[in-house]
């Protein structure tokens, strides 16, 4: 593993663009909403388009590993490292998101670049519609963001976990959703009580 490149993925994923898209908005992400510097908060705060390029920009950073440094096992866990850079941001006092659009970039980084019996494009689609459909299918159904965002890094995790079978990743997958959901520590509280906003 290229310790360079577990570095210059957490850095990547430091770059915050709900912090970026708020700024040049000039307001502070943090005292909007939930205070959470994510695409679901820029939506409540700045609406769709500006909650879109965030969302956009957060799942490139789980693509970009992929890209950067090919079709190997190691850009999995170079994925990993720009979730918890977009969660533990040094660019922002550690400050930052819950990772889950990061994470998804990584899955589907994983479906195009290193998925087996996946390399015909009509799989990786169906494969990246089957996440995206799920994700909306439940959040349609509850009307609440962080219910689809953990069913959806938790299925996933798995399907990562599955294919690779491997102890390091599926070490890695498990600690990286055991964060997300950390990050969602005050949704599942709020979601015990019957207090959770929903859309």
């Amino acid at each position: 593993m290229n310790i360079v490149a577990v570095i210059f993925c957490y850095l990547i994923g430091s770059v915050n663009f709900a912090y970026l898209v708020a700024k040049y908005k000039k307001i502070n992400i943090q005292e909007i909403g939930s205070g959470n510097p994510g695409s679901s908060n820029v939506l409540r705060a700045l609406g769709r388009n500006y909650a879109i390029v965030v969302l956009l920009g957060d799942l490139f950073k789980g693509v970009v590993p992929f890209l950067l440094f090919g079709i190997q096992t190691e850009s999995i866990i170079y994925g990993v490292m720009a979730v918890v850079g977009h969660c533990f941001p040094i660019f922002y006092k550690f400050k930052g998101g819950k990772g889950v659009a990061t994470y998804l970039g990584t899955v589907v980084g994983y479906i195009i670049f290193l998925a087996p019996d996946l390399a015909i494009l009509f799989w990786q689609f169906f494969f990246i519609l089957g996440f995206v459909v799920l994700y909306f299918g439940i959040f349609y159904i509850f009307r609440i963001s962080a219910i689809s965002s953990l069913i959806t890094c938790t299925v996933g995790s798995l399907y990562i976990i599955f294919q690779e079978s491997t102890a390091l990743i599926t070490a890695s997958q498990i600690l990286i959703v055991v964060l997300i959901f950390y990050q969602h520590r005050e949704n599942l509280s709020r979601l015990s009580k019957g207090d959770e906003n929903k859309f």
